[in-house]
């Protein structure tokens, strides 16, 4: 609050983006717009889906962020910030984090010694976040449950800049590709990418990596912001944290070849190396149905082991595969892949955050009432169908729609209507075009038609503007038009602005697509 809470006495209220620089501690609830031909949004929206990009909308976010989306041409206005006075020449951590840094590279990778100062360090930045939000734990010391506390140097303005520093490095990075390039994932401080060695190098001369370089040169030496952990010919995404490798790379050690996050995933211990669980990934991958089941192991729960002397022992906990897309982004362009016949597509992101939370719920609904998995074309043509018919019409034109081909039967009563009505264009002079033969024509148009549907037809009132502009709907209205020449096709389809058009995706183009199919 402007009035007092932590802010009291610390901070400075400001609505001026230039005090906004890159290593200020600032934050502030902002509404932004990026140009629509922007690629990767850099203001987070949180959502009860995670975090979103969207092109525009509103942001709680920090200095290092909004001076990067004003480089990216963003339109920012501020509804509330704030300047948190520091003093550069007392860095707070440094000293602390060197020393981390200096113990760990005396022991060799992957030491216990190593992993030892290696946590140290990074649970440093997990103890300034502690107890920001209520979190649940069991206390040993009284066998109870107990709100998490905030650690001794929880702080929320240290934990904020350095999470939005790190997002928005990564940001800078990515945006400065080429268009050519495709950037697979990205999450949190890496990305796998098909850019060269010159175009990373180009890429990484942005005001906010110089200023990370420069710390790390600090901190431990050596310059250099970005290392690259893996190199594989060909990868694998089914979410945002999901990833694994189709074709392995050839450069360097058997794990620099192989890339591979579970998502949540549990593998079986009878899989020991990476590559093995790879395979195990893809196969689930490729093989999977709505039907498919994965058993995740779990240990017993520290609580159980207290109150009631339990052993340590993995109990097998079946759970449904949920492989699916996450639909962070919005499709761009679809096709399939030639080597593994399977559906893929690129992504842009999405206009609002409205946008991706309409999607997930429709996905859901889908889902439940049909399962299913995206694996071909057709899948995709047939969700974004479903999503373009509940989504172009209104509240109250979509609360009757049939289940099934629910697009074609709307279009079929409305244009029955329109004919026995003489409405959009149609004329009815049953002496120059009987009912069988209007008919005829809808059912070589598509549009499957019978005597009760005319009858239908007659007692329904026209309703303009009522039928989803569906690829079905539109084919079939062009065949019709080519009979009924004065058929006002803009008075049938719907006009609705808030309509998600997936299917365009069917016709969109993008080098990446054109590669893998």
């Amino acid at each position: 609050s402007p009035e007092g809470g932590i802010f009291r006495g610390a901070h400075k209220p400001t609505f001026n983006l230039d005090d906004f620089t890159p290593t200020s501690l600032g934050f502030a609830a902002i509404t932004f717009k990026f140009p629509a031909d922007t690629r990767f949004p850099t203001l987070p929206v949180r959502t009860d889906n995670g975090l979103v990009f969207p092109l525009e909308g509103e942001s709680n976010c920090s200095a290092p962020e909004i001076c990067l989306a004003r480089k990216l041409g963003a339109e920012i206005t501020i509804r509330y910030g704030v300047i948190v006075p520091t003093d550069g020449n007392q860095p707070i951590f440094t000293p602390f984090i060197k020393e981390c840094l200096d113990n760990r590279g005396k022991y060799p990778k992957n030491t216990l010694d190593n992993l030892f100062w290696k946590e140290l360090s990074n649970s440093t930045y997990g103890k300034t976040a502690q107890g920001l939000r209520e979190k649940r734990v069991y206390d040993l010391r009284d066998k109870t449950t107990k709100v998490l506390p905030e650690s001794r140097i929880t702080n929320p303005f240290f934990a904020s800049f350095i999470t939005s520093f790190v997002r928005a490095v990564l940001g800078e990075v990515i945006n400065a590709l080429p268009p050519s390039v495709c950037v697979f994932s990205a999450t949190t401080d890496g990305f796998l990418t098909n850019a060269t060695k010159d175009q990373i190098d180009a890429a990484c001369q942005g005001e906010l990596l110089t200023i990370y370089n420069d710390a790390r040169k600090r901190l431990t030496g050596k310059s250099g912001a970005l290392e690259a952990k893996h190199h594989v010919r060909k990868p694998l995404g089914w979410r945002t944290r999901g990833q694994a490798t189709l074709k392995e790379g050839v450069v360097g050690k058997d794990d620099e070849n192989v890339v591979l996050a579970k998502g949540g995933i549990f593998t079986p211990s009878a899989y020991d190396t990476t590559r093995e669980q790879n395979r195990y990934i893809t196969n689930l991958f490729f093989g999977r149905t709505p039907e498919s089941v994965i058993t995740s192991a779990i240990k017993t729960g520290v609580r159980d082991m207290v109150e009631y002397d339990a052993d340590l022992v993995e109990k097998d906990l079946i759970k449904r595969l949920n492989m699916e897309y996450d639909w962070k982004r919005c499709p761009l362009a679809v096709g399939a892949s030639a080597d593994y016949d399977h559906l893929v597509f690129s992504t842009k992101p999405w206009k609002t955050v409205d946008e991706f939370q309409r999607i997930r719920l429709l996905w859901e609904e889908y889902t439940k009432a049909t399962p299913t998995c995206l694996k071909s074309v057709d899948d995709f043509k047939m969700f974004a169908n479903y999503v373009m018919v509940k989504t172009a019409l209104c509240v109250e034109l979509s609360k009757y729609l049939k289940k099934t081909n629910p697009d074609i039967k709307r279009l079929r009563q409305t244009i029955c209507s329109a004919w026995c009505h003489s409405n959009a264009g149609l004329i009815y002079h049953y002496d120059d075009v009987s009912n069988a033969e209007f008919a005829t024509t809808l059912e070589l148009s598509g549009v499957p038609c019978s005597r009760a549907n005319f009858e239908n037809g007659m007692k329904k009132s026209f309703e303009p503007h009522s039928v989803p502009p569906t690829e079905a709907v539109l084919a079939a209205l062009q065949q019709i038009r080519g009979k009924f020449t004065n058929l006002d096709i803009d008075l049938i389809l719907a006009k609705g602005k808030d309509g998600i058009d997936l299917l365009g995706a069917l016709q969109g183009s993008c080098p990446f697509i054109k590669r893998v199919s």
